[in-house]
């Protein structure tokens, strides 16, 4: 476990050229979605000191507000809001289509010659794993809706308990530890996800849905140790983006130069993001090389071939001894038999034979 962490590590901060890679295409994919939404907000908000807020990287509750009772000539809820919904609904739509297509090209690179990058490798398992991970995909919504069901049914109850609670902070606790249980259930969710598509790409299995279960079966076989590894890379990499988006957030945007510094961190920021992803990729893969379930492999023909040959030689020389000592044997009439003290001579005639006709 502790050794699969650190060889992800390694092999994540070897594959420097995916990182780059993938976030270069990270903002040329979602860069011109997030225009119309910027573009829509700035428009909206023009003339007014909403803009300044808005501008300064904080979002204005007043301009939602705004917004909400119609206060902004030429836009209301109807209209603004359905066309920024849309847009976030497609933005939602392509990164998951994204995330699913590169998978398949980071898991391929990853799994042959340790993370070594080449970009045929990494188009080339894009490409051969997309539709295997796209239903993979559609198999994780039933999981991630029972995990929003089960919170939904445990919220249910707590809103029961809360009618008769006596203090408001055994509602605060049992409101964080609903919290709790579906961030848990969700992140169980995508690890079992994430054995399942190592093991599409590893074992080469094309049953996407008795695969989701096989990985369910290999997370709960080793659940502790799924488990530690999982929240080991989780909490190093929310702390390394903790840091970045604090340093950004405390450079003042105030000329060319401190703009571009916030960009820089930011973009460091999404690349950090990248770089974790692929560490519970790198680490999970080791894992589960070390302790997949071994299968008893067919042997190649010329190996079959050579036992087959080997059988039937041991089969004939089993055969030439039965019927030497068939013929060594004397011939007696029925009803006729030997002597106690006729034995040894019987078998001394019969080895004197033997070697006469060696």
């Amino acid at each position: 476990m502790i050794r699969s962490f650190f060889i992800g590590l390694l092999h994540a901060s070897r594959g420097w050229k995916m990182i780059l890679l993938l976030l270069v295409a990270n903002n040329l994919i979602t860069i011109p979605l997030a225009v119309p939404i910027f573009w829509l907000v700035a428009y909206s908000t023009g003339r007014t000191l909403t803009a300044e807020r808005m501008y300064a990287d904080k979002l204005d509750v007043s301009w939602i507000t705004d917004v909400i009772n119609q206060q902004v000539p030429g836009f209301s809820l109807e209209s603004t809001g359905i066309q920024i919904g849309l847009l976030l609904a497609i933005l939602a739509l392509v990164y998951i289509l994204m995330n699913t297509f590169f998978t398949g090209g980071i898991i391929e690179v990853l799994v042959m010659d340790y993370g070594h990058f080449t970009m045929r490798r990494f188009w080339g398992g894009c490409g051969a794993y997309f539709w295997r991970l796209f239903r993979l995909m559609l198999i994780s919504l039933v999981f991630y809706g029972g995990a929003g069901l089960a919170y939904y049914l445990v919220q249910t109850k707590l809103d029961g308990a809360t009618a008769q609670a006596t203090s408001y902070e055994a509602f605060l606790y049992q409101r964080w530890g609903s919290m709790a249980l579906l961030l848990v259930l969700l992140a169980f969710v995508n690890m079992v996800f994430d054995y399942a598509k190592i093991r599409a790409v590893v074992d080469g299995s094309r049953a996407m849905f008795s695969g989701a279960f096989r990985a369910l079966a290999f997370t709960l076989r080793h659940f502790f140790s799924v488990s530690v590894l999982y929240l080991l890379i989780a909490l190093f990499g929310i702390a390394l983006f903790f840091l970045l988006v604090r340093a950004r957030n405390s450079v003042v945007q105030s000329s060319v130069l401190t703009i571009s510094a916030t960009i820089l961190l930011s973009q460091t920021a999404v690349a950090a993001q990248i770089w974790t992803r692929i560490t519970f990729y790198a680490a999970e893969l080791d894992f589960y090389r070390r302790y997949k379930p071994k299968k008893n492999l067919p042997l190649p023909p010329e190996l079959t071939s050579d036992l087959d040959s080997t059988d039937a030689v041991e089969e004939g020389i089993g055969a030439s001894m039965v019927a030497r000592a068939r013929n060594a044997e004397p011939s007696l009439a029925p009803g006729e038999g030997l002597d106690e003290h006729q034995l040894p001579q019987a078998s001394l005639r019969s080895e004197s034979e033997d070697e006469e006709s060696r």
